[in-house]
């Protein structure tokens, strides 16, 4: 594998991202439950690409409704430590129209929560789900520029 220095100097941030994604998650054995072995800035990586994932594969309510929603909070701070603050004021309305706040780090009391969501909740997300959409933060660049400014974290 290259060395993160080597990646971080490819002019492509898309292949950056690629490639440097593929070294922290082969760290994480693409199990959620080693993230305690990463460092912080490979822990944003995860918890940003998690919510990436969720959210483009089937919104806010799958973000919830899976496992992924056990780190809600740290997918927030994620956000906002890569400077997408735009997308992180999202994070924080999907988590503030959740119906029982602080949101459990339980995925099964999650799931019994949203079993009884009423429509106006699922529209409200649908809503955020379309501006997440839209992009208003370069999450690429924004990381990219992340991995350069704590390079030493890897």
């Amino acid at each position: 594998m290259k060395k993160i220095t080597e990646i971080l100097n490819q002019e492509n941030e898309e292949e950056i991202i690629l490639q440097i994604g593929e070294i922290i998650w082969h760290k994480l054995d693409y199990n959620y439950e080693n993230i305690s072995n990463l460092s912080e800035v490979e822990k944003t990586f995860v918890f940003v690409d998690i919510l990436e994932g969720q959210v483009n594969n089937g919104g806010f309510d799958q973000f919830f409704f899976n496992s992924s929603g056990d780190y809600t909070y740290e997918v927030l701070k994620a956000y906002e430590n890569i400077g997408a603050y735009k997308t992180a004021k999202l994070i924080y309305e999907a988590i503030r129209i959740f119906p029982q706040n602080p949101i459990s780090k339980d995925t099964q009391t999650r799931r019994e929560i949203m079993k009884s969501l009423n429509e106006g909740i699922s529209e409200k997300w649908d809503q955020l789900d379309d501006k997440f959409y839209e992009y208003e933060d370069n999450i690429i660049k924004l990381l990219v520029e992340y991995f350069k400014e704590n390079n030493k974290q890897f």
